[in-house]
């Protein structure tokens, strides 16, 4: 029984450096798990507005009509103006998350440097509309299709988070985190507006007027069309909680769960086509562009994390 004593000492001692390790140290790990992307909310507009009175934008247009045809002396600026913001709203999406961690545990806390990858695909369709005027294109006669689509949304983010374990000594360990830090935001984005082969639904022009029949004619089965990836570079918070699972010498594993949310995303594209000629207006021609923002570039994510002490 004496025997017994120092040995069982000896085996305690043995044991509590381990847990001080297993509390205190450098680590390294990777991640791997599912998003969820919640839907989009969408403001889209541009510079694209060339008229100075009630005339038709469309008929200055100088690359569509260069002659000026029923176009009165004054009609046109020589300076675009702005158009929209046109809203639409496009349905959530799924995909995939990945990353990796450095980080330093503290007994109860650590503190690490994360990045975080995630794509998510929404494959999804709206048409956009006009909140101020009630303007519907869907409704309008001269387009046979009006749509725009967010194909897919990634980010490349990168984290410094800071954790609090609950019972940090014990082999299951739940934790809140929350982390702070930026990310490159990408959205694929399409956008299609093609005008009707009907001649009688195009009303641009005055039929009745000066050459107005032919001019309409040209825009006949005209397309304004873009496919785009657009990007922004976004500050971001997460708000995280998991539990952390002691496997024995080394290697943890952890099942975390995370909330992510983005500053708003901004920014802008040429069309491919513009009334069916290149995205240029004006006199002299500029760049037509237009522009996609919203908030909600931000996702939920569950996921299994691999953790390693040097």
């Amino acid at each position: 029984m004496r025997r017994c004593v120092p040995a069982a000492l000896a085996l305690m001692l043995s044991v509590l450096p381990v847990r001080a390790q297993a509390q205190v140290g450098w680590y390294m790990g990777m991640q791997l798990g599912t998003a969820a992307a919640p839907g989009m909310d969408v403001k889209t507009g541009g510079l694209d507005d060339w008229s100075s009175s009630d005339v038709s934008s469309v008929r200055c247009d100088v690359t569509l009509n260069p002659d000026r045809v029923q176009v009165e002396p004054g009609a046109c600026s020589d300076v675009p103006q702005p158009w929209g913001p046109l809203a639409e709203s496009f349905g959530g999406g799924a995909g995939i998350l990945a990353g990796m961690v450095l980080g330093y545990r503290m007994r109860s806390f650590r503190v690490e440097g994360e990045y975080v990858y995630r794509s998510t695909t929404h494959d999804a369709t709206a048409v956009p509309h006009d909140p101020a005027t009630n303007y519907d294109p869907a409704a309008d006669p001269a387009f046979d299709m009006v749509q725009d689509a967010v194909d897919d949304v990634m980010s490349h983010s990168a984290f410094a988070n800071l954790y609090y374990h609950f019972r940090s000594g014990a082999k299951a360990a739940p934790y809140l985190g929350m982390g702070v830090g930026f990310s490159q935001v990408s959205v694929e984005y399409r956008t299609l507006w093609h005008r009707t082969r009907t001649l009688d639904n195009i009303l641009i022009f005055d039929p009745a007027g000066e050459r107005g029949e032919e001019m309409n004619r040209r825009l006949l089965g005209t397309n304004t069309i873009d496919r785009a990836r657009l990007k922004d570079s976004l500050l971001g918070y997460q708000a995280v909680v998991g539990v952390d699972y002691r496997l024995g010498g080394r290697v943890t594993l952890g099942f975390k769960l995370r909330w992510v949310r983005f500053g708003e995303f901004d920014d802008e594209s040429e069309y491919d086509s513009l009334r069916g000629h290149a995205s240029v207006a004006g006199n002299p021609p500029v760049p037509v562009t237009y522009y996609v923002r919203t908030e909600d570039t931000g996702f939920l994510a569950f996921g299994l994390d691999m953790t390693s002490r040097f």
